[in-house]
């Protein structure tokens, strides 16, 4: 069986609504792995726990805790995920903020002063 390629396609950034797609798809992307890596992380940590303790007088605390300790791993990548897909919400209002505005501010006619109008 092929294996199914996520890809976000070539970027083509020649306008502003370009980046906001690709910001909108890469999200969309990332968005349902988070939830995923969380849902796995506590399921691992469950399934952990029940492992035979290696030391019997720990009475199986022992378990509990390798087991948070690895699910950790998971709930990290889970984080970095949704890291991720703020970062890229960010990148589109930082594209706005720091491009747009000027654009916008340049495409306005400013109202001139008029000493003469009394």
């Amino acid at each position: 069986m092929a294996e199914q390629g996520f890809s976000l396609g070539e970027p083509e950034f020649f306008s502003p609504r370009a980046v906001r797609e690709y910001c909108e798809n890469g999200r969309k992307l990332i968005r349902p792995l988070y939830h995923e890596l969380h849902v796995s992380a506590e399921e691992l940590e469950m399934v952990l726990r029940d492992v035979q303790s290696a030391n019997p007088q720990l009475f199986g605390q022992d378990s509990k805790v390798r087991a948070r300790i690895v699910a950790k791993h998971l709930r990290q990548s889970a984080e970095a995920v949704e890291v991720a897909s703020a970062s890229l919400a960010r990148t589109y209002q930082s594209f706005r903020k720091h491009y747009l505005a000027e654009a916008n501010a340049r495409s306005r006619p400013r109202r001139q002063f008029d000493v003469t109008d009394q």
